[in-house]
């Protein structure tokens, strides 16, 4: 991603596309409620609605009635792994490089885990967490700091899945922050106001990030520059 032709007005116009392409985040912020806002994975309901929250994200592979297998791996794996990572308050721009290789460890043995055992010609196959889904939960319980991907957002990157790719990529999007910053700075407020400032209060910095990923890069919509929405502004 070329963060040097991210802006914030496409930024909001992004994410005015993402919700009317996608009923993406009304199903965020169902699973919001449902977890009180304050997602703890050790409690089996949280779980439930994460499991279905990925369902609606399009990992369906974690098929609902594989539920209880994926549910089992996450608490397994949190108890374990998840337990290492930064704090839920700290964003994906105050992260050091020792913690982003935290996370990468976190995600790799998510993506690992057995997701779903499911029974195919008589034969009992073992389908694991994978690359997308690992890296929703982990903006699930991390909201403020990582980042989710499909597949087209990860290959689009050059990214292969792996744990050092996924590194690369929360750094890649941290650079994109601190460019973000700047232009938040000019219009002399904090990034961390630049949800509200665009009418999106409910969302942190990386899900507007996510949004203009998916709208780029999975989608494939060149958005029109400032100077052109100006323009159109302009007649009225």
């Amino acid at each position: 991603m070329n963060y040097k032709n991210v802006t914030l007005c496409k930024l909001a116009v992004a994410g005015i596309m993402f919700d009317y392409l996608t009923p993406y985040n009304k199903s965020l912020a169902l699973f919001r409620t449902a977890t009180g806002d304050s997602i703890n994975l050790v409690n089996s309901e949280h779980r439930d609605a994460l499991l279905k929250w990925l369902n609606d994200w399009g990992c369906r592979h974690l098929s609902k009635d594989q539920h209880p297998v994926a549910s089992q791996s996450i608490l397994n794996w949190y108890q374990v792994d998840g337990a290492s990572l930064f704090t839920n308050e700290k964003p994906l721009w105050d992260l050091k490089d020792g913690e982003l290789k935290v996370a990468a460890n976190a995600y790799g043995s998510l993506k690992d885990k057995t997701g779903a055992r499911p029974v195919r010609g008589g034969k009992k196959l073992e389908v694991h967490i994978g690359e997308t889904a690992a890296s929703k939960i982990l903006f699930a319980i991390r909201p403020k700091a990582m980042m989710p991907w499909d597949e087209e957002m990860r290959k689009n990157s050059g990214c292969d899945g792996s744990p050092l790719s996924y590194a690369g990529y929360l750094s890649m999007i941290r650079d994109l922050t601190f460019h973000i910053d700047t232009l938040c700075r000019r219009g002399g407020f904090q990034i961390e106001d630049l949800p509200e400032k665009i009418g999106r209060p409910n969302l942190t910095v990386v899900a507007l990030i996510n949004e203009y990923a998916w709208v780029t890069k999975t989608r494939k919509v060149t958005l029109p520059s400032s100077e052109t929405l100006a323009q159109w502004a302009s007649l009225g």
